[in-house]
């Protein structure tokens, strides 16, 4: 693992922003003081949220699974999930995903590879959410910088209604290219994807091609507008209540009282969540150190919180968020008399070899005629 490329990039990335941040953001007899004088009584209530947020993810994911397993589970999903962000907590460049795929192929037998899939649609429908979320915030003007947006909407042709499709135009682009993935037809998307990557040689395009299409074979269950939609809905009670668990938790830092009212400290901590999770697509060490923390800082320093309490805040966030799902993960492992080495030397397995690219790709065809005949 320390000799992939990828987790240098990562430590880097990782190394970078939090260097950033304690030079931008941290005087760290300010932050020493904001967290000594924090309530952390609120992180009692906070991690009930959390729990309740992977609770539906597990709804959400057991929805998405439904064709894979046939609509049954033969073991309970809620340990899995929660191995699953114990594994991406504790191991970079993402492999813990994998391995919460592969943890469900030893207790259900399916196709690692095909789960997988309906992991990367969770990951599209987070997105869309928290897009989602964050345009409704700017849309109500709720950020504390109402007059802000009043000024810049007399400066932008069009006013108001173009600035707010504005807001909307991140939502809408990544709902439209999650659509077309997952509602076009197997061959328009093998065809997509053949001509994207005609660079590669015909053996290396072939294997990429196959493993794109056994992740994408995960997704039989949105092969409609209700089905894309009702993932969409099943995700955003998700985010509401991790984004619940952050405004308890600013609660304990008295955040409440930078903001001029209830509906602008709501909105400022939807768009720190956002920001910080959003950063997670950037190169970082496992747990998302360093980008979650800069950005989602950043995000309320702008708004006009104190940096310091900004910095410290977020770490707090984080450190809740990672340390309790990581001993929780790691207990339930021991429990299930499964070893981290295990998953891992399996979820590379599986990797390498495709998932088992035909026998999964014939029968995602076979599913996707039956949907949409």
């Amino acid at each position: 693992m320390i000799k992939s490329r990828a987790f240098w990039i990562g430590l880097l990335g990782s190394a970078a922003f939090l260097g950033i941040l304690a030079f931008y953001f941290v005087d760290y007899e300010k932050v020493g003081e904001v967290l000594v004088n924090a309530n952390y009584a609120y992180t009692a209530p906070a991690l009930l949220l959390y729990t309740l947020a992977l609770w539906f993810r597990t709804v959400r994911w057991r929805y998405l699974l439904g064709p894979i397993t046939g609509g049954e589970s033969k073991r309970a999903l809620f340990p899995v999930v929660v191995v699953g962000y114990m594994a991406n907590n504790l191991i970079p460049v993402r492999i813990g995903e994998l391995m919460r795929a592969y943890y469900l192929t030893l207790r259900e037998g399916v196709s690692t590879m095909a789960t997988f899939g309906t992991v990367a649609l969770e990951r599209a429908s987070d997105v869309i959410a928290l897009l989602l979320l964050v345009a409704i915030a700017v849309l109500f003007g709720a950020i504390g910088v109402q007059s802000t947006l009043g000024s810049l909407a007399e400066d932008v042709p069009g006013g108001l209604p173009v600035l707010a499709f504005g807001a909307l135009l991140p939502f809408i682009g990544v709902f439209a290219v999650v659509a077309y993935v997952v509602i076009v037809s197997p061959t328009k998307v093998r065809g997509m994807l053949a001509a994207m990557l005609r660079f590669l040689s015909p053996r290396l395009r072939a294997r990429v091609v196959g493993t794109a299409m056994n992740l994408i074979a995960g997704l039989t269950v949105v092969r409609s507008w209700r089905g894309l939609v009702k993932v969409i809905v099943l995700s955003l009670p998700v985010w509401i209540s991790e984004i619940a668990m952050y405004y308890v938790i600013a609660l304990g830092f008295d955040i409440r009282s930078a903001f001029d009212s209830q509906l602008q400290f709501i909105a400022a901590i939807v768009a720190f969540g956002t920001a910080a999770n959003l950063a997670g697509v950037l190169p970082s060490s496992a747990g998302s150190w360093g980008p979650f923390d800069f950005f989602g800082a950043a995000a309320l320093t702008a708004l006009g919180l104190d940096a310091e309490i900004a910095a410290a805040y977020a770490l707090t966030v984080h450190v809740v968020l990672w340390a309790p799902v990581t001993v929780a993960g790691a207990l339930l492992l021991l429990a299930d008399r499964t070893s981290m080495a295990n998953l891992a030397r399996g979820a590379r397995a599986a990797r390498r070899q495709g998932g088992g690219s035909e026998r999964v790709n014939d029968g995602f065809q076979q599913r996707h005629a039956e949907i949409n005949p």
